[in-house]
């Protein structure tokens, strides 16, 4: 019943797309598009609780593009795109039976029919994206064509990968604690994890800043500061918002491991500490 309540929506929403296309094509949208180019376990879950209100415009996506997140815009989407949310919502229950780092790309539904669609629609339109998620060429070209506001997130990465292995270990993404969980980090592997997300950093942010985006580097200990909390905000909304009242100076989130026990026993086995980890900003 669910499919075809979704299915009737679709259809219902072809007349006033082919009045748009056709008959009275919509003037210019207070729209934008914002980008938070992050990794797994940097706290963009947090991030999106921070830029989530529909009441003042923050339409928050999560992981939009392999469909692990619904928003209820989505159905907006079809008066530009037709049957866009009943593809969506077919995709959504397949990743949520058996999640994967599935890609946009594979199905039928096109990024860039999409953020045509969501650039008339009004309001700010926040989606995370992973290195997984859209293979270079076409998140370029997104990149390229819209020019989007665009939040990098980073985190330290000894705490990144340990959250990423308890997570992947217990399957649970999200309020589930994990701080008594006991597990083994290789170093090779650390290395490698490193190495492939700093350079998905780079060269993202020297490819959106040549493509004159605007652009906001955020550490996760940011999210806890009230003041870099609204620099976030205020760079994701329009020029003039003032209902600043209606949104709030901390992530909604719950935080799943509370003990550093894991990266302590590792950093005394290694000789190391937590210094040789952070995650630095690259200056350009």
């Amino acid at each position: 019943m669910p499919s075809t309540k979704k299915f009737l929506l679709n259809v219902r929403a072809l007349l006033p797309y082919f009045v748009a296309k056709y008959l009275r094509k919509p003037g210019p949208s207070d729209s934008k598009i914002v980008f938070v180019l992050s990794f797994p376990r940097s706290g963009t879950h947090a991030i999106g609780s921070l830029l989530s209100n529909d009441q003042v415009g923050f339409h928050y996506y999560g992981e939009f593009f392999i469909f692990n997140a619904w928003n209820k815009n989505i159905e907006k989407i079809n008066r530009f795109y037709p049957f866009f949310s009943f593809r969506y919502s077919q995709n959504l229950k397949q990743q949520r039976k058996n999640w994967s780092y599935n890609k946009f790309e594979t199905t039928s539904l096109d990024a860039h029919r999409t953020l045509d669609a969501l650039k008339k629609i009004p309001g700010i339109h926040v989606i995370k994206i992973f290195p997984q998620h859209l293979p270079d060429n076409l998140l370029e070209s997104l990149i390229s064509e819209y020019t989007p506001h665009i939040i990098f997130l980073r985190r330290n990465h000894l705490d990144r990968f340990v959250s990423h292995k308890k997570a992947n270990a217990t399957g649970k993404w999200h309020t589930a604690s994990t701080s008594d969980l006991v597990i083994n980090l290789d170093a090779a592997e650390l290395n490698r994890f490193i190495d492939d997300f700093t350079k998905f950093y780079t060269h993202y942010l020297k490819f959106a800043q040549n493509q004159g985006c605007q652009i906001l580097d955020v550490d996760f200990d940011d999210l806890h500061s009230p003041d870099k909390v609204r620099e976030i905000q205020s760079f994701a909304h329009f020029k003039g918002f003032s209902d600043w009242d209606k949104l709030t100076l901390a992530p909604t989130t719950v935080k799943q491991d509370r003990s550093n026990k894991v990266q302590d026993d590792f950093l005394s086995s290694m000789g190391k500490n937590y210094a040789d980890f952070v995650f630095p900003k690259v200056l350009t």
